[in-house]
């Protein structure tokens, strides 16, 4: 099986019919961010997904999605073009951080 691309989840969710329910968004989310491949990228940092999305431990769930929205934003590659490479890899550790913490 070829490895999957970090952008390549994007494809994963049918938008022919319309946006859908939230519901069918997270599972297409889960598709295409595993909690094996996130657990690969965090085990590699000497941060842990706390750190990384700069919240406190024991934080509430609405805490760590605003605290992801808001770095997901600012490290988004379409809005780091001088930066891509960076920004690419600093997306894939908030996604992960968020996808264990939010589990």
């Amino acid at each position: 099986m070829a490895k999957k691309g970090f952008l390549d989840g994007y494809k994963t969710y049918d938008t022919s019919q319309g946006y859908g329910s939230s519901k069918k968004w997270r599972s297409a989310f889960n598709e295409r961010f595993s909690k094996q491949e996130a657990e690969t990228i965090i085990g590699n940092e000497k941060q842990t997904p706390y750190q990384i999305l700069g919240i406190k431990h024991g934080a509430t769930k609405s805490e760590i999605k605003k605290a992801f929205r808001a770095l997901v934003t600012e490290w988004h590659p379409d809005l780091n073009q001088h930066r891509l490479q960076e920004a690419e890899e600093m997306s894939k550790k908030i996604i992960a951080a968020y996808s264990l913490l939010s589990k």
